[in-house]
């Protein structure tokens, strides 16, 4: 997860993406400015498909696109466009020499990567990051590159510092569960994020149960 978080931060401090100051990632921007691909919004490739990636045949990425169903204006769905945007822009940073032409790696997937068709097709159960690992490496990846992109490390830190209590003798701090859910509405407005992305990005970053460390 650390070594996601600074890919996904050097990507945007390259592109000129990153802010100085905690703000939200115009995650649409940052994907054709540093990839140099299209978004696409109009195509729709079923129900439970939410986000998608196409490679070149030399793999770069090409095409990045979300289902139109999330497109209804709505900010709950305008946010999860903005997931979707963050996790497909995880697998075009992470996963493109996976689509090589001289590395056979189709016996590594399930069915949501053709590698023949170099195209990653990102369904509903695909973005349950809040559930652990289960196995599909791609796409845990993926997700944890989400709160990489929309909420960067360090951004994050100094938003949160308004939320920290010092526990114990050693100076640590942590967001108590008194404060944890008003936190999470409150950083979801700010990076422009549903409360459930920064409820995902607060457990990693600030345990609950965090205990000091000698």
């Amino acid at each position: 997860k650390d070594e996601i978080d600074k890919m996904c931060e050097d990507a945007l401090s390259e592109a000129k993406f990153l802010p100085d100051k905690p703000a939200a990632i115009k995650i649409d921007q940052f994907i054709e400015a540093y990839f140099k691909c299209n978004l696409d919004f109009g195509t729709d490739f079923g129900a439970d498909v939410m986000g998608f990636t196409f490679f070149s045949p030399k793999a770069a990425p090409v095409v990045v696109g979300v289902s139109p169903s999330l497109c209804d204006g709505t900010q709950v769905n305008d946010r999860r466009v903005r997931t979707t945007l963050a996790h497909e822009a995880g697998h075009c940073l992470i996963h493109p020499i996976l689509f090589m032409p001289d590395i056979d790696t189709s016996s590594l997937f399930g069915t949501n990567v053709d590698v023949k068709k170099r195209q990653i097709l990102c369904r509903q159960q695909d973005f349950e990051g809040g559930r652990g690992y289960d196995g599909r490496w791609w796409e845990f990846q993926a997700n944890c590159a989400i709160g990489s992109f929309l909420l960067p490390k360090q951004l994050f830190k100094t938003a949160c510092e308004k939320f920290l209590v010092p526990v114990g003798s050693l100076g640590m701090k942590e967001i108590p569960p008194s404060k944890r859910e008003i936190a999470a509405r409150e950083l979801s407005e700010f990076f422009d994020v549903n409360p459930k992305v920064v409820t995902i990005r607060l457990n990693n970053i600030f345990p609950a149960s965090r205990q000091p460390e000698l």
